[in-house]
């Protein structure tokens, strides 16, 4: 297949040009814009190829090919860099069909030159100069798939229309028959019709500017606009072609909002890493002080009897405490999402009964409703599903608690009513739904309920991540989340979920904690560039054991090398200079005998690089935020394995 590639640069060869050969298409080299339509002029090609450089440099160069005789037929593709994603719209608005990100996979480049080609076939051969609609023309014309109008004048009425454009607008051809676009109003507003009006009388003709109509059902559609002058029953007439690309800019808007995604996906795994460093050494040491707290308190009759008269300051103390340890665990679910938007959790699924997830979630939820609305419960007889008991009452909770806010809290409960609903949909699929009463959501505003940072709530409030976390999830489960809402009637949020083919399990038998038994004291070196994180460990295992600490691996490589003996190494995966990874690589070559020794913390796995490391070593981790006794039990744990 033959293409037109148009670089930005002047470099020579391409790696572009090369892989194109590889795959075996024959692109067409020019040095420049120029170079590039006066080529297209002489042999449209199928396919055009340009390379990002600056988005209003190539904008000119779209509109140009498109303006060639035969530009509408061929496919335009942008070849860009991931970081130039926000530099796309314009040019896709301009006339670009798709684009490419760089380097080039082959399995997506493949694919979707393929649907270059496709493109290019299915397109209709344009119209020549001094074409003229007469006799079997105006058969064809209304045989054509691509939606056409014919008026003796500009803004005149139709006296030809054709049936793929009575079925673009709504309307039976009947009905469009000797009628304006003005008395239809056609346009999405007054306002572009006389934009393109404007335009027609400046330039005779339009080649594809980009429009907005209405449908009769009032349904928004993206067009390309042709207009030009022909012969119609021997008289000149205004032709105007409509070509539907609504499919093509909401893939576009998809594939845009993919990107974005995946960047806001790695962004959220980052700040959940950054806040997992300090939360860990507050939380550690949260629980140090609550514990060290509890025991002076348990022995306050014998020992401390004579010191002060009473222990209440001290349980104010404890209580305090306490309090502090409960909002760092609220901190420690909200960075809990932030990984679950970010797509790094992956917890096992299993079959769950959702009508139990659900009284435990309504549980819950009962303070916020309770003052609200009245709640109704309507469990159908439904069938286990697949999924995982905290995720899904994640999701539950969350539209559970978003049902209660939609409603005032005015002290009218009984006026309002939340309904929580399971029933069989189909033969394998359960939907679970929750409705209000509220104050139901604007149709301009359904669109975007489910994208990240989208938030109707004041300041302070929602951080409009909430229903974006809640899709993801639903969507990981093999689920659907579906909305609808009449505004100031109320919401339907539904709930599709797959029935699951095990049964299900047996509850496990709760167990007690047991306490840490000592062991023999051991040696264990710390390596974390948080010296605060440092501290906390050092304080929870110095009662234990012999702690040296460092902020720096690469310090301590020279010591391990000369034979220092550690018997426990904790490490952080992700530091500065020298990651957890590389130190486990280097321990590898100086002291094999101690890479199982080695216990990564961790605040989140948020590269590909980490994600494949974690998978492929066997050593054990530990979560940041972690409280002592988990910790504890990890390093006896390891202590014990490795002898």
């Amino acid at each position: 297949m033959r293409a037109l590639f148009v670089p930005s640069g002047n470099h020579e060869p391409s790696p572009v040009e090369t892989q194109l050969r590889q795959w075996g298409w024959s692109p067409t080299r020019v040095s420049d814009d120029e170079s590039a339509i006066m080529a297209f002029r002489q042999t449209p090609f199928p396919v055009v190829l340009l390379e990002v450089d600056g988005a209003g440099d190539r904008i000119v160069l779209v509109r140009a090919l498109r303006a060639c005789p035969r530009g509408m037929r061929s496919s335009i593709l942008l070849l860009a860099r991931p970081e130039q994603s926000s530099q796309l719209q314009p040019l896709l608005d301009a006339g670009a069909d798709d684009f490419l990100l760089l380097p080039l996979d082959e399995a997506t480049a493949t694919l979707r030159l393929r649907l270059a080609e496709r493109r290019y076939a299915e397109r209709p051969e344009p119209l020549p100069e001094d074409f003229e609609l007469d006799g079997l023309c105006a058969v064809l014309l209304r045989e054509s798939p691509v939606p056409t109008c014919i008026t003796t004048r500009e803004g005149a009425a139709f006296v030809e229309v054709n049936d793929a454009c009575a079925r673009l607008f709504g309307y039976s051809r009947e009905e469009m028959l000797w009628r304006s676009e003005k008395e239809l109003n056609l346009f999405e507003t007054p306002l572009e019709s006389e934009r393109l009006s404007a335009l027609f009388r400046e330039q005779g003709v339009l080649r594809g500017v980009e429009s907005r109509v209405r449908t009769k059902s009032g349904e928004s559609r993206h067009v390309l606009v042709f207009t030009g002058i022909a012969e119609y029953a021997g008289t000149p007439h205004v032709v105007t072609m409509f070509p539907d690309v609504t499919e093509r800019k909401q893939m576009q808007a998809r594939l845009l909002l993919a990107d974005r995604m995946a960047s806001v996906g790695t962004l959220a795994a980052g700040v959940a890493h950054e806040i997992n460093n300090p939360l860990a050494y507050v939380t550690a040491n949260l629980g140090y002080a609550h514990e060290e707290l509890a025991r002076v308190l348990e022995r306050w009759p014998v020992a401390l009897a004579e010191e002060l008269p009473s222990p209440a300051p001290l349980k104010s103390v404890a209580a305090a405490l306490g309090e502090a340890m409960q909002g760092a665990d609220r901190v420690r679910t909200i960075v809990g999402d932030l990984k679950t938007f970010s797509r790094e959790t992956q917890e096992p699924l299993r079959a769950v009964d959702v009508k139990k997830v659900l009284d435990s979630t309504l549980s819950l939820a009962s303070g916020e409703i309770r003052h609200r609305a009245r709640l109704v419960k309507e469990y159908g007889d439904v069938p286990p599903v697949l999924g995982n008991d905290s995720r899904l009452g994640q999701v539950l909770l969350n539209l559970l608690v978003n049902a209660a806010q939609a409603i005032p809290s005015d002290g009218n409960a009984e006026h309002h009513e939340i309904r929580v609903t399971t029933r069989l949909a189909t033969p394998g699929r359960v939907a679970v739904e929750v409705s209000d009463t509220g104050m139901g959501i604007a149709p301009e505003l359904l669109g975007r309920i489910f994208d990240p940072f989208f938030t109707t709530k004041p300041p302070g409030v929602g951080t409009g991540l909430g229903l974006s976390i809640c899709h993801n999830l639903i969507t990981s489960l093999g689920g659907e989340l579906h909305v609808h809402s009449d505004l100031g009637r109320g919401s339907t949020f539904q709930v599709l979920l797959p029935v699951a083919t095990t049964p299900l399990e047996s509850p496990a038998p709760v167990t007690v904690p047991t306490p840490i038994t000592e062991g023999p004291r051991c040696r264990v070196l710390v390596i974390d560039d948080e010296p605060l994180l440092c501290s906390a460990v050092e304080r929870i295992l110095r009662p234990h054991h012999d702690v040296v600490l460092s902020t720096l691996a690469a310090e301590v490589l020279p010591r391990l090398e000369s034979g220092e003996r550690f018997d426990l190494i904790l490490c952080d995966l992700m530091m500065p200079r020298m990651n957890g990874m590389d130190f486990h690589a280097a321990l590898h070559r100086l002291r094999p005998d101690l890479t199982g020794r080695v216990i990564f913390l961790t605040g989140g796995a948020f590269t590909p690089q980490a994600k494949d490391f974690l998978e492929r070593v066997p050593n054990r981790r530990v979560e940041k935020p972690f409280n002592a006794r988990a910790l504890l039990a990890v390093t006896r744990e390891v202590l014990t394995a490795v002898g």
